[in-house]
């Protein structure tokens, strides 16, 4: 008895060797869904986080929500959280993913004005830095309020980043007017 109990148990640890396994050589289009759902369901403080955050405006887009953008722009859309700096409450920071594949982006090119730089079956990539204290939601020390826009701290195309602090070029707005199909 104690013999099939045993081989009961060492079956059951291999199967979820394997799907551990599985999950971490997925590529981030299948895996990125799949952790966004599982967050989704254990996590308390997900849906307090991510659905502002899907109902902000994209900057300078005033048609456009975070949420639609990913949704009907991308593929495989997920919203994903990590937390940085979080009591046994929940308050604290967050990073916030929102990340969506399978998008074609050109933007003018920064070495030459007359050509493109064309991002093809791209992979996107929002990043916000949220203060959550209590059912107060902040970026930049700015509530999030319902139709008001909200900036990521970093946009990332493939392996090209766009950060909301370097005024030096417009490349980060463009991406953001990429991403609405702009």
């Amino acid at each position: 008895m104690a013999n099939k109990v045993g081989r009961i148990i060492v079956g059951i640890l291999i199967v979820i060797a394997a799907f551990v396994i599985i999950y971490l050589v997925l590529p981030g289009q299948y895996k990125n869904p799949l952790t966004a759902f599982i967050q989704e369901k254990t996590n308390d403080n997900y849906s307090k986080l991510v659905d502002p955050l899907k109902a902000a405006q994209v900057p300078k887009n005033k048609d456009f929500t975070f949420g639609s953008v990913f949704e009907e722009n991308t593929e495989h859309s997920a919203w994903t959280i990590e937390e940085l700096s979080v009591d046994d409450k929940g308050n604290g920071t967050y990073y916030v993913y929102a990340d969506g594949y399978n998008i074609t982006m050109e933007l003018e090119s920064e070495e030459n004005d007359d050509s493109m730089k064309t991002h093809t079956n791209a992979h996107v990539r929002c990043t916000f830095l949220v203060d959550k204290d209590g059912s107060t939601i902040k970026i930049n020390n700015k509530e999030i309020q319902e139709g008001k826009p909200v900036t990521p701290q970093t946009i990332e195309i493939d392996q090209d980043t766009y950060s909301s602090t370097v005024k030096s070029n417009d490349y980060f707005q463009k991406a953001l007017d990429c991403l609405c199909g702009k």
